[in-house]
């Protein structure tokens, strides 16, 4: 019971803030009510339209500053706030693709406010809450975000298929179930895939054939952070975040039902998907529940179909969210059930690998907003049971008749975050303190089992905090403690092996932000970060069925320590966006997966490429560059490029899988109905290769992508997105199928049609 005394302090912690903060919050709105009393009939409101055509916005978003309240327009551009007391009012509206406005409003109104918005030229002004804890549009290393548009543009099977091509982000493939982002080289536990800001609890940082455990359809924005990011989201972010925002807790709601539709095919793998969400709100509660489901085929080449590379997946799952003045907050309950091939079996057509998991979570937060020195505290916890069997099937006229549990992995785990935000004091201006705490258990089993099970926990403590220096440079810093405790679990395959380990470390960044003018802007930081060696590279010796080698780990292996640079330059007008960013990170202990050119063959005489874990100071740099310029009101062109080096530091040897150089052309013609866009992608060949590695030729793909949409009872928007149109046969370097047997080639000509319908 002991070794747990400091999450039990922890969650009493929490269950005391809550005791504290709730009759606060009843007391704060007696006396509100008490000062005044609102007529219920009373509204204040008003209708978002666009400046040039009249036309309704939908979805728009109006903000009320000084209560910090918001809401959304409805499907025919009006809102409302009810209840407000008489006085003059700032707001905040927001819709994508127009620019941010800012208006006061006086209330009582005499007649409905009717607000113009103009068309974005290039992007709007948003914040980038993963970058930004304290709410604010103000950047010291590269981040984006993808809304929902974005991401039907994008539409795709997996994240990594997605997100392939943005700028620094590459995809690591091996199939497309399992395919996984890749952000400036750093792969698998040194780039952090969140959901709602905390860990999923899946493992798919850790091996190729695992996935990451959402499906896309169920994203309502992506936001993605180049760069070590591990202050505020734990250990690990070397490379950098990427946070996948759902609705499954609801936030945001207005009174009545509201809910999307959506339907997918590919022709490809032909391949199906369906996703449905509905939502039903009162003012202070709201309910949600979503349901999808992915089917497909195996993937075919211009070399012919790829053999096992289905899909078969399902997922559901509900919410309730509850709000009053001065909190918003709630639970949701998903689960999930993957089924989907690995090519590891492909010469022979009497066996079949797969990957059977499911999945069950709850997830949580809370915000309570006061008008204190500390004004927002904000609680997040995910806890989940994940399960998943790597499983060998033989066959015999097409028939089963043997089945073997290879590997099977069970993990349960919980982890939460809260965040304390204070006002300005000083020199400071707004910041943040925060605790986080992750428990771990994993048992391992099955025929192969190649590593023991493991047992850890992990506490940090964390802040972060701005400081304006002037008008135009504002400074930025932070530092993380981080504790971790390991413990190995015996099995079958290790039944003696007890290993323990602890492990702390210190992290910290400063950066600046310059805005000299309102156009340019320029971020640079310098960080410190460290992860810790995960269980695979410790203690792993055996064969990963799934992946498809054997795997030798080193139990001496030490904690990455990472110190990085980034500095990028912005330039955004009305018909320029231009952006460079550059990197450097100089890490010590750098654990590298790197084929030995051995070979291991088992009792049934087959032959494994042994990969070993090896640990060596090691550097990468690069960058990216993009440049997007509207032509005429309906047409932007752009470009963009992003390269990344690797290399061990004692005898300039290059690390394994490592992206090669990429260039992108794209051009877009959008009206407020339809869009057309077309781009060509020009990847160089990788020669920069680890001992043992095999190079990769480049090559070029050409792709298009159109879009409707139109407003009739709802919104409606259908997308046609036509992918290797000139079916080119082409490797990418950073696929994990054999080449030696196969040649891993990539999916060919393929056809992607998608409709969302949002009522």
């Amino acid at each position: 019971m002991s070794k747990y005394r400091f999450q039990i302090l922890f969650i009493s912690c929490f269950l005391f803030l809550c005791l504290i903060e709730v009759p606060m919050l009843n007391a704060g709105n007696q006396k509100e009510r008490g000062n005044y009393q609102a007529d219920e009939n009373e509204y204040f409101q008003g209708i978002v339209i666009d400046s040039q055509d009249g036309e309704p916005i939908p979805g728009a978003t109006i903000q009320i500053d000084e209560r910090e309240a918001g809401t959304a327009a409805d499907v025919r551009g009006e809102f409302e706030f009810k209840g407000l007391e008489p006085g003059t009012y700032l707001l905040t509206i927001r819709s994508v693709g127009y620019q941010t406005k800012r208006l006061t409003a006086e209330h009582p109104q005499e007649e409905r406010l009717v607000i113009k918005m103009q068309s974005a030229i290039i992007r709007t002004d948003e914040v980038i809450v993963t970058a930004s804890p304290v709410g604010r549009n103000i950047q010291y290393q590269p981040a984006q975000a993808y809304n929902i548009q974005d991401l039907q543009d994008r539409q795709a099977s997996s994240f990594g298929e997605m997100l392939d091509g943005e700028p620094g982000i590459a995809m690591r493939s091996f199939g497309p179930a399992p395919s996984r982002p890749v952000i400036r080289g750093f792969d698998g536990d040194r780039l952090l895939i969140l959901e709602n800001g905390e860990r999923m609890g899946d493992l798919s940082n850790t091996a190729h054939d695992h996935n990451i455990s959402i499906d896309p359809l169920a994203a309502d924005r992506i936001e993605v952070v180049r760069g070590p990011a591990s202050l505020l989201y734990g250990s690990s972010a070397l490379g950098g975040v990427i946070n996948i925002i759902t609705s499954d807790v609801p936030v945001d709601w207005e009174r009545g039902s509201s809910g999307t539709a959506v339907v997918e095919g590919s022709s490809m793998n032909n391949g199906v998907s369906g996703f449905g969400r509905y939502r039903y709100g009162e003012d202070s509660w709201a309910a949600t529940g979503r349901f999808s489901y992915r089917g497909a085929g195996d993937v075919r080449t211009p070399e012919g179909r790829l053999p096992g590379t289905f899909i078969q997946n399902m997922e559901g799952a509900g919410g309730f969210g509850y709000r009053t003045d001065h909190f918003n907050g709630g639970l949701s309950l998903s689960a999930i059930d993957h089924n989907y091939g690995l090519p590891d079996e492909i010469l022979d057509p009497d066996e079949e690998a797969e990957i059977r998991m499911n999945q069950q979570t709850m997830q949580g937060k809370g915000l309570w907003s006061k008008d204190h020195f500390f004004e927002k505290i904000e609680f997040r916890f995910n806890a989940s049971r994940w399960f998943q069997q790597e499983v060998e099937t033989e066959l015999q006229g097409g028939q089963i008749i043997d089945e073997d549990i290879e590997l099977e992995f069970l993990q349960y785990s919980a982890n939460g975050t809260i965040t304390v935000q204070h006002r300005p004091i000083g020199i400071f201006d707004d910041g943040v303190l925060g605790i986080n705490t992750q428990i771990t258990q994993i048992e391992v089993g099955g025929e192969e089992a190649f590593t023991p099970g493991t047992n850890s926990r992990s506490t940090a403590f964390f802040t972060f905090h701005e400081v304006p220096l002037n008008n135009i440079t504002r400074l930025q810093f932070g530092v993380r403690g981080e504790v971790q405790t390991l413990s190995t679990r015996p099995n079958d395959d290790f039944p003696d092996f007890r290993e323990s380990r602890s492990s702390s470390a210190m992290s910290g960044s400063m950066g600046l932000n310059i805005r000299p003018l309102p156009q340019l802007e320029i971020g640079v930081q310098f960080a410190r970060a460290h992860r810790f060696p995960i269980l695979e590279e410790m203690f792993a010796d055996g064969v990963h069925f799934g992946a498809g080698v054997y795997e030798r780990g080193n139990p001496s292996l030490g904690t990455e320590v990472g110190h990085g640079s980034d500095l990028f330059i912005r330039w955004s007008s009305n018909r320029l966006l231009a952006e460079a960013a550059g990197f450097y990170y100089r890490i010590s202990n750098f654990v590298a997966f790197e084929p030995t050119g051995e070979q291991f063959i088992d009792d049934r005489e087959r032959n494994w490429d042994i990969f070993q874990y090896r640990s060596r100071n090691a550097e990468l740099f690069g960058g990216e560059a993009q440049v997007l310029v509207r032509l005429t009101d309906h047409l932007q062109a752009g470009t963009v490029y992003d390269m990344v080096f690797g290399r061990r530091v004692d005898n300039n040897s290059y690390l394994p899988t490592m992206p090669p150089g990429r260039l992108r052309f794209l051009t877009r013609y959008e009206t407020e109905q339809w869009w057309l866009e077309g781009s060509l992608r020009k990847v160089s060949s990788q020669n920069r290769v680890a001992e043992e590695e095999l190079p990769t030729d480049g090559y070029t793909v050409l792709n298009f992508n159109a879009g409707l949409q139109f407003n009739s009872h709802g919104i409606h928007r259908v997308s046609l997105k036509a992918e290797n149109i000139t079916n080119q046969l082409y490797r990418d370097h950073l696929s994990r199928i054999d080449r030696s047997e196969f040649g891993f080639p990539m999916p060919g000509r393929n056809v992607r049609l998608s409709y969302r319908y949002i009522f």
